[in-house]
């Protein structure tokens, strides 16, 4: 069954941002994960929820979203977005 990553990410550091986004399409599809949605421009219809981004990743199943998302590749952006990003993300099939 698919799987969707669905992240809202405020970087605090754009020179950051843009060294976490080199080849990164190029690892998610490694994965089979591509991105659907990337966009600042979000509009809440309902509740309190403030998102400054919200980013779309598809992936052909819950086990190939894990392998990018805990593969030894990932980690170095991982531990990047960490340090420079106030994030929230989820996956869902």
């Amino acid at each position: 069954m698919t799987a969707y990553l669905v992240a809202d990410v405020e970087w605090r550091d754009a020179e950051q941002l843009a060294k976490y986004g080199e080849g990164h399409s190029q690892l998610l599809a490694k994965y089979g994960g591509r991105i659907l949605i990337g966009s600042e421009d979000v509009e809440v219809v309902e509740g309190d929820w403030k998102p400054r981004s919200i980013i779309i990743f598809e992936f052909p199943d819950r086990k190939s979203f894990h392998s990018w998302y805990e593969s030894s590749e990932y980690a170095p952006r991982l531990a990047r977005r960490r340090q420079y990003a106030d994030s929230k993300v989820v996956v869902v099939e």
